[in-house]
């Protein structure tokens, strides 16, 4: 028996293993990988990614695009209508860099740090094989929106850290990015319920909140889980370039907690840049967003530009 579930899991992985033989090339020369695991835990579903690698002359930065749903639902190629205008793989393609859009374990299937070490498990797994899909491995961001610029942050601001890493997908090789894109994730979980904007969400202490179920308890009952989780925990002059980017009427995420997270790299040295969408709601909506990619793409541009 032993001996045939050991041949029938090994079987498995060299399936898993042969999606990254199977690349699609479309009309523009764009290579796309879909659907290739880069984790599988037993007990837990497999984790996936999709990498897409534009047509260049030499190996481009790479974009890792980490998706929000309050760490409670959502897939990689999850979508809204404003993200769908927005385009957002289509328009770092466009501008020459590689996206690879991963997921994570969501809050019902592990508290985090889970989701920390599953987004970490993906770059070390796209560093491993930056020849594989042609990308610079000394050039790799992390994006992200809502809970997904959460994460963004963290893996920017924990890079180097052991006790962080986890241990699924390649154990070896490193997770550290050098650029991040933000988009007005939570930065401190115990202070959210009180910078709530006027007719905001301010349950976020409740235990059925998304920022609860992801601690796996009450913030203010598990505050050090809380504070475990809070990308300002980890705020250091190290920590890479940053981009946040963050509506003024958001009623889920409160501004303040990108001016918090924007205010204490500055104080560390860190390079920190913050760009408030005046009067643009959750996911930017409300406003004209014509200039949102364009910013990511200056930032990214600036930060990967040879020295």
């Amino acid at each position: 028996m032993t001996d045939t579930f050991a041949t029938m899991m090994a079987e498995i992985a060299q399936d898993y293993d042969a999606a990254l033989s199977r690349v699609e090339v479309d009309a523009a020369g764009v290579r796309h990988w879909r659907d290739v695991v880069f984790a599988h835990d037993l007990g837990f579903r497999p984790l996936m990614l999709y990498v897409s690698v534009p047509r260049v002359n030499a190996p481009p930065p790479l974009v890792v695009f980490i998706h929000g749903g309050g760490w409670m639902l959502g897939h990689p190629v999850v979508t809204n209508p404003i993200y769908a205008a927005l385009d957002i793989p289509g328009a770092l393609l466009a501008a020459g860099y590689a996206v690879a859009r991963i997921s994570y374990r969501l809050s019902s299937e592990a508290i985090f740090p889970a989701q920390l070490h599953d987004c970490k498990a993906a770059v070390r797994f796209l560093r491993n094989r930056a020849a594989v899909f042609g990308v610079d491995a000394t050039r790799f961001a992390a994006m992200g929106d809502s809970a997904g610029g959460h994460l963004a942050a963290l893996v920017g601001l924990t890079g180097g850290r052991a006790d962080l890493e986890g241990d699924g997908g390649d154990p070896a090789g490193s997770s550290m990015v050098q650029a991040v894109v933000d988009w007005f994730g939570p930065t401190d979980f115990l202070h959210m319920s009180k910078q709530a904007i006027p007719g905001g969400q301010s349950g976020q202490d409740e235990p059925k909140s998304p920022e609860s179920r992801l601690v796996g308890g009450p913030l203010q009952d598990t505050r050090q889980a809380a504070l475990a989780a809070s990308p300002i925990s980890y705020v250091t002059g190290a920590a890479p370039p940053m981009l946040i980017q963050h509506g003024t009427l958001d009623r889920l995420v409160p501004i303040d907690q990108s001016r918090l997270l924007h205010q204490a790299l500055l104080a560390t040295g860190a390079e920190s840049t913050l760009i408030e969408i005046e009067g643009a709601d959750h996911c930017f909506w409300g406003v004209e967003r014509s200039r949102i990619m364009p910013e990511v793409i200056r930032f990214l541009d600036r930060t990967f530009a040879p020295t």
